[in-house]
């Protein structure tokens, strides 16, 4: 019979004394207090997959907010015609309209619609919030789907390759394409496929109104792993022998019909590391980086041959013959704007397909800290940079503040005009020429003209606004509008400095950038017959 003095504890022990009933009541408060550490509240935080989700979320949309613009390429382009188009709705625009499309138009329409509601900044920084969480939760749910199970390592790389060449270019509405198909091969990556699979068919026809290449790239490469899970090794080789045929004969038939343009560098971006080349030398030691990593992975003892022969590496090596093979810029005439970056899109892409790869490899305690090391690398210099690119915007904005609204500006990179004819027949021009080659390839691959399109929401035109020009976006000009240049032709030869201004431009402004810094830009009136190769730059900008 027990005792009154006895009892039971709360793990079920019995006790007999006071001093057991006092030591439970330490052991008890120590549970308590260990409770309450961080590092007890970590681990129940990172145990739930959804906490896990919205932490690495919160972080990975920090670079759209952390300086005044996101990008200064493209992107700046889409919002300076998003506010276009609702002048034109509003009508108090002439020589623009807006046209039916049926791809490429996507993004420009969420742009157009927040543009209203959150004025042009929070336009931006909703839309590519938004566009990077799409992005990377599809590369990481593939990922997840090859592997057969999630792993946090990869979201480093997966960060960079979000952030890359593709997104910083401004190529938003092929990103948006990429981000929906990559979901959609996630969910079809896993036999079997049944009819409820249907409800996917929407989304691919949304994928469709952001960029047809994704969704000709995913149709393609869903074709060829459905028919060679159903195949032997002997005869998956085959199937991908006859696949790289097709190619190159879809290669063929573009060069015999189309003008087209194949590039050299196409030969180094089938890794996907080319990603991470944008502003400066520093993002090659990111791209190395992802290269030593994916390298190092392909060793382990769960990968090496098995994973270079599996379904996912004949998927991506399929991508890379695509990358060297396909022309790079496409356009039908001469009269007609080029279809371009095909390459560079499609590397994006393969960078995603190739982590898929190597993603079998049994976790090692170093993936995850290497990963974050080479990823705060790249968002440290990003930083930096679009930090640069928004100083010089806003030095732009100011100049053209001062004019009187509605005036007509057009911006030239003036210092990559200062090459002579003669400097190539010494040695020193002969590596200046080698250094201005390799760079072109691996560095300052990101094109700022568009910031002056940024700088004029609101108050002037950007001129040279590329747009309306190429019949591929929604707004088009009619010729001799005020307000932008009607012809492709026109539009690339002021880019090119090779346009001569007529009567019917004037009054036309040109801002100078005769130096990266801020406080090299200034800005002029042009005169007729004057182009943007005759203008010259002071000896000391500053001195202006």
């Amino acid at each position: 019979m027990r005792s009154f003095s006895q009892g039971v504890s709360t793990d079920g022990q019995d006790y007999d004394t006071k001093s057991d009933r006092l030591r439970l009541q330490r052991q008890n408060l120590v549970q308590v207090h260990e409770s309450t550490r961080p590092r007890y509240f970590l681990s129940k935080l990172f145990r739930s997959p959804w906490a896990l989700r919205a932490v690495v979320s919160a972080a990975l949309v920090i670079p759209c907010f952390w300086q005044p613009i996101v990008s200064s390429a493209d992107l700046q382009s889409h919002l300076y015609n998003a506010w276009l188009a609702k002048l034109i709705r509003d009508g108090n625009i002439q020589g623009l309209w807006i046209g039916r499309q049926t791809t490429n138009f996507v993004v420009d329409l969420l742009l157009s619609w927040l543009l209203r509601v959150f004025g042009a900044s929070g336009a931006e920084r909703v839309v590519t919030a938004v566009l990077v969480l799409l992005f990377f939760w599809g590369g990481f749910q593939l990922f997840s789907a090859v592997r057969g199970r999630p792993a946090y390592w990869v979201a480093p790389w997966l960060a960079i390759l979000s952030y890359g060449y593709v997104f910083q270019q401004g190529l938003l509405n092929y990103y948006f394409s990429c981000s929906i198909v990559l979901w959609l091969l996630a969910a079809f990556w896993t036999p079997p496929v049944e009819w409820g699979m249907l409800w996917t068919a929407p989304l691919l026809i949304l994928a469709y109104l952001g960029h047809p290449l994704p969704v000709l790239w995913f149709l393609g490469v869903l074709a060829y792993c459905r028919l060679a899970q159903q195949l032997r090794l002997r005869f998956q080789i085959l199937l991908f022998v006859g696949s790289a045929c097709v190619l190159f004969l879809i290669r063929h038939y573009i060069v015999a019909r189309y003008l087209t343009v194949w590039e050299l560098r196409q030969l180094v971006y089938w890794t996907g590391a080319d990603q991470a080349l944008v502003y400066g030398w520093i993002y090659l030691a990111v791209a190395l980086g992802f290269l030593l990593f994916i390298a190092i992975l392909l060793n382990e003892p769960e990968n090496r041959w098995q994973a270079l022969v599996s379904v996912p590496a004949q998927a991506y090596f399929l991508t890379a013959v695509a990358i060297v093979l396909i022309p790079s810029n496409i356009r039908a005439s001469v009269e007609q704007a080029w279809a371009g970056y095909i390459a560079e899109r499609l590397s994006l892409v393969s960078g995603v397909l190739l982590l898929a790869v190597v993603g079998s490899s049994v976790p090692r305690g170093w993936y995850l800290p290497a990963g974050l090391v080479t990823a705060a690398i790249f968002f440290g210099a990003l930083y930096t940079d679009v930090g640069r690119q928004a100083r010089v915007e806003g030095r732009m904005q100011e100049l053209v503040q001062a004019l009187p609204a509605g005036e007509r500006v057009i911006s030239y990179n003036h210092f990559s005009y200062q090459e002579e004819p003669g400097e190539l027949l010494t040695g020193e021009g002969k590596l200046t020429h080698l250094a201005a080659l390799l760079s072109s390839i691996f560095t300052d691959r990101l094109n700022s003209t568009h910031l002056v399109s940024r700088a004029c929401l609101g108050h002037c035109f950007d001129y040279m606004n590329y747009e309306p020009s190429t019949n591929q976006f929604r707004i088009h000009a009619v010729p001799g509008n005020p307000v932008v240049m009607g012809s492709q032709a026109d539009v690339i030869d002021v880019a090119d400095g090779t346009y001569m201004v007529k009567a019917i431009d004037l009054p036309l402004y040109v801002l100078l950038r005769c130096g990266a810094r801020p406080g090299d830009i200034r800005m002029r009136p042009l005169a007729e017959g004057e182009s943007g190769k005759m203008l010259a730059c002071p000896v000391a900008a500053a001195a202006w």
